[in-house]
């Protein structure tokens, strides 16, 4: 048996055997190709150069397409407040009222009636003038007197002495007249009549006028 026949195979496996060792190194030369081109892909070679960048969405507050709204976090101040019962509590005002308040007279303080004497005087010179008036003046409760004035007169007076102004503005209005007639009475009224001495201590003196301001 020669050296050729005892080695060499009895069939043809090793041809075989060296045939499917070369397709698997080439399958893996195939497979290293692309892996290396993968590799060089993500690298950048063949690609759009541009890193990729990735967005930090913790820092920033804006979006794609546009910035945010700055939100207003100081809040309006004048606006009302939620006084925890779901409706908003007014601010209250604080604008103080200048408007001055109206300002009433006081009522005139008057003595009773009987407590002031009157003397009604005649200035016109018809015969029971002072007389008519006087009377109206006693039914409302005024002490009087009728008397005939120093001279006649065309205007109605009512003077009246210290303190007794109020009652003498009660007693023009008794008779039908107002403040207008009002005077003080000089420093001596008996001087208003001819008989000084029938109204002496009285404290108001109507002078009946022409003018029947006073009736």
């Amino acid at each position: 048996m020669t050296a050729q026949g005892r080695y060499a195979a009895p069939d043809s496996s090793f041809g075989r055997s060296a045939g499917n060792a070369a397709a698997r190194g080439g399958a893996l030369v195939a497979v290293a190709v692309v892996i290396g081109f993968l590799l060089l892909w993500q690298g950048g070679v063949g690609g759009s150069g541009d890193a990729v960048i990735v967005a930090d969405s913790s820092g920033s507050d804006d979006t794609i397409g546009g910035d945010t709204a700055d939100e207003d976090t100081t809040g309006d101040t004048d606006a009302a407040t939620d006084d925890g019962t779901g409706e908003d509590a007014v601010a209250p005002d604080d604008t103080v009222d200048t408007t001055p308040e109206e300002t009433i007279p006081p009522t005139p303080v008057t003595r009773p009636p009987g407590d002031v004497k009157v003397a009604v005087a005649n200035g016109v010179g018809e015969a029971g003038l002072a007389g008519a008036r006087a009377s109206v003046l006693s039914t409302a409760g005024y002490v009087t007197v009728a008397a005939n004035a120093a001279a006649e007169t065309a205007q109605s007076q009512v003077y009246y002495v210290e303190g007794y102004g109020e009652d003498a503005q009660a007693i023009a209005v008794e008779l039908g007249g107002d403040a207008a007639v009002l005077r003080p009475a000089p420093s001596d009224p008996g001087a208003l009549v001819t008989d000084a001495t029938a109204v002496e201590g009285f404290h108001v003196f109507v002078i009946l006028g022409t003018d029947r301001v006073l009736g």
